[in-house]
């Protein structure tokens, strides 16, 4: 078992593992950079998280869903990402105890 203490630092990851970055450019001289943290569908739609490093940007996490014209997007503090994952790990250990199991 695993046991990750306060303040220790992630194993670093090899490139090849490392979503990529994209630079944007938003207005002339200024550009932000956003990672990808994962896709996945979700309701049959495409579903990304990203985050950002964009100097003075309280909300450093987004998730988009869908593509295109249609796509709609929120931005969140890392706090508030962290109380989704939350909701989201308890929810589904909720679901492994119902059905007996982890998938």
């Amino acid at each position: 078992m695993a046991v990750t203490t306060q303040g220790a630092h992630a194993p670093s990851v090899s490139a090849s593992h490392t979503a990529p970055r994209r630079t944007l450019k938003l207005v002339p001289g200024s550009t932000r950079t956003r990672r990808n943290h994962g896709a996945f569908t979700l309701g049959g739609q495409l579903a990304c998280i990203y985050s950002t490093r964009r100097a003075g940007q309280c909300y450093g996490v987004s998730f988009e869903l869908g593509a295109g014209t249609l796509t709609l997007a929120s931005s969140m503090t890392p706090a508030q990402a962290r109380c989704m994952a939350r909701a989201l790990e308890a929810a589904a250990d909720a679901a492994d105890v119902r059905t007996g199991g982890a998938a």
